[in-house]
């Protein structure tokens, strides 16, 4: 009988694609999708129907709604997003609620996409982290049957928050402040099929963490990728240091700022052979660029 996996954050760019691969999975044989919104009319949760999942409506914010909609499930994707409302606290309620939840209706599988705590583990703190990091804790508190997935930052990125700006010479600089160390980096939209193998494969990835990393590039490296595909533009790395970068002003600079710092002093866990494990197609950078290219020229012009 298939088994009913309920997807937070169906709409988004993470849960969209595990809800998207999931169905696409012998057309229901294996799993039944629950795809969780806030807004069962939006044109994404219509297209999710369309595909056969079933659409519900909660929100992490009001717990009374959350068993409903965990009820008969035999797993749950759940993602948390700090950066919607910028308030650790309100995002450690959430993940604390979905977490009782799922305790509460004996949920088999957990996955969660967390991250590290930041602040344990380098003495600074990193908000979007430490709060997914704590949430991570809570689970683990509560023996939950999880499976924590963290993502690096995202190739998507390159297209909104990391997008490169053009300077006054016609170049663009890619204002990414690693400091000569290298990235890992994923197509965040590419990891469905990773967690449906995670799914899949319950007993050998329960109690782990998994980072995922479709490339590990230099800025540099990022820069001459994006000057091969999208010339004559030509791209450069920013020489600017995750503490000034921290400087810059703008909401959550500090955070980002100290989150590259993380990245390069502590090198987390992320691993470009375990996510081919779980998804042989993952793409590499220079894939996706050569895939998206048009999209990333119209945000650049």
């Amino acid at each position: 009988m298939a088994k009913l996996i309920t997807v937070f954050g169906s709409t988004g760019t993470q849960g969209g694609s595990v809800a998207t691969a999931l169905l696409k999975l012998l057309k229901g044989q294996d799993f039944k999708v629950r795809a969780v919104t806030r807004n069962a009319s939006s044109d994404k949760a219509k297209a999710l129907q369309a595909k056969g999942a079933e659409v519900v409506v909660a929100s992490l914010d009001d717990p009374s709604t959350l068993g409903p909609a965990l009820q008969g499930s035999h797993g749950v994707f759940v993602t948390t997003n700090y950066w919607e409302h910028m308030d650790q606290e309100r995002e450690i309620k959430q993940g604390k609620a979905i977490a009782d939840a799922a305790k509460a209706a004996g949920v088999l599988h957990v996955v969660f996409s967390g991250l590290e705590n930041v602040e344990k583990i380098a003495g600074f703190p990193c908000l979007h982290f430490d709060g997914k990091g704590q949430i991570e804790e809570y689970m683990t508190s509560l023996k939950l049957p999880v499976t924590f997935v963290r993502y690096s930052a995202y190739y998507e990125n390159y297209t909104s928050a990391l997008k490169p700006q053009k300077l006054e010479d016609g170049t663009y600089i890619v204002g990414v402040p690693m400091e000569g160390a290298a990235m890992d980096i994923v197509s965040a939209g590419d990891m469905g099929p990773a967690v449906r193998t995670i799914f899949k494969n319950r007993a050998e990835w329960l109690g782990r963490a998994v980072g995922f990393s479709g490339d590990k590039l230099t800025i540099q490296q990022t820069a001459d990728i994006l000057s091969k595909h999208l010339a004559p533009k030509v791209f450069k790395p920013s020489d600017m240091t995750a503490d000034a970068f921290g400087q810059l002003g703008f909401p959550g600079a500090d955070d980002l700022g100290n989150m590259f710092k993380f990245y390069r002093l502590h090198n987390p866990d992320r691993s470009v052979e375990l996510t081919r494990q779980l998804h042989p197609a993952a793409k590499t950078f220079d894939t996706w660029v050569a895939e998206n290219k048009e999209a990333l020229q119209n945000a650049l012009d």
